[in-house]
């Protein structure tokens, strides 16, 4: 199959800070047999062919019935040594996305999944799905925050399979709840379309939009004694008058305590620390990477530089998010229990450590 489409796709919106961070992300374009899907771990803004792993569709269609254990664990483990298998070169290492089935799902060659601040604040609005109704009509579908894996896998052929029967035709854009979107097309052009005429409609729809985020003086200095109290070897800083508006205090910083989607807790981890002082700090007080000092900023913890500034780099983005989603109805985080469910599942714990 010619993949020279789906990487110039991948480069193009990869290589845009706006639409995609680390490695967030992932790509496919399939034919009526096989599905071309992005490995996992690997980054849209340098992916190659090698990037591509093949998979076949016939089994991942039977993924959708076969009977799998109840228990998460068990279900996660049989349906991923599943994907697994389906892959059509005999040997192959490579790992295909966790989001392989969903690709599946859409009759359309070329799909596209991002998380973008400005989609995720809508999609991370407490009035989200109502806005999305209102914005695009039965152009789009909203997909209930739900676990990932195969359960999201059944949950979206429900519900794509219900606006194929209502509209006539199949969905080319798709809202996951606190996740992001997929796009797909035929084309590049509908693609590329697609995507303008979603982002051109939601900064239309919203009325506060984030400001660039910088260092200070009164930051940097704490750096060495953070790195002393904290014991982590890179320390990354960031603060501006919207991130200090949150960070008044405990309270106001309540929005900013839970994780919006799976990406934060991926490269920030699953729970931010907050003090008033650096003097509170302790070998065990921050367990995540991300630390907010009351009236100060943020620190990004890492024992590599890399560590650090994936962390403060997925922290600004939930910044961005929470203030994109006062114009949705407010900031919507993820539940404890999927919260849960993400930090012991398999796959962003392989995810996690494609990372480092």
């Amino acid at each position: 199959m010619d993949l020279t489409g789906i990487i110039r796709l991948s480069n193009k919106y990869g290589s845009d800070p706006e639409l995609v961070l680390a490695g967030g992300g992932n790509t496919s374009v399939k034919d009526a047999e096989v599905l071309y899907i992005k490995c996992s771990g690997t980054s849209l803004q340098t992916i190659t062919a090698e990037g591509f792993v093949p998979v076949n569709r016939a089994e991942l269609e039977e993924t959708l019935t076969k009977p799998y254990p109840t228990d998460d664990a068990g279900r996660e483990a049989a349906f991923l040594a599943d994907v697994m298998t389906a892959r059509t070169i005999p040997g192959e290492t490579r790992r295909p996305s966790v989001e392989a089935l969903l690709h599946h799902l859409f009759p359309q060659k070329y799909v596209v999944h991002l998380h973008p601040a400005l989609i995720n604040g809508l999609t991370c609005g407490k009035a989200g799905q109502s806005w999305m109704e209102a914005l695009f009509g039965d152009k789009a579908v909203w997909i209930p925050v739900t676990r990932p894996g195969l359960v999201l896998g059944k949950l979206c052929h429900s519900v794509m399979e219900e606006h194929r029967a209502k509209t006539g035709k199949p969905v080319s854009l798709v809202f996951l709840e606190n996740h992001g979107i997929f796009i797909a097309a035929d084309t590049e052009e509908e693609i590329a379309d697609i995507l303008e005429q979603t982002v051109a409609t939601l900064k239309g729809a919203v009325s506060n939009h984030p400001a660039p985020a910088y260092t200070e003086a009164i930051g940097l200095s704490a750096i060495e004694e953070i790195r002393q109290r904290t014991g982590v070897s890179h320390v990354k800083f960031s603060t501006s008058p919207q991130i200090l508006e949150f960070l008044q205090s405990r309270e106001t910083a309540e929005a900013l305590m839970t994780p919006f989607n799976p990406d934060q807790i991926v490269y920030c981890g699953a729970e931010p620390a907050y003090v008033t002082d650096v003097a509170e700090l302790g070998p065990d007080t921050v367990k995540g990477k991300i630390l907010f000092v009351e009236q100060v900023g943020i620190f990004a913890l890492g024992q590599t530089e890399k560590e650090a500034e994936l962390a403060m780099l997925l922290c600004l983005d939930a910044i961005k998010i929470a203030i994109y989603a006062e114009s949705f109805g407010g900031a919507q985080p993820l539940t404890t229990d999927l919260i849960q469910f993400i930090v012991s599942w398999e796959a962003e714990s392989y995810r996690k450590k494609e990372a480092q």
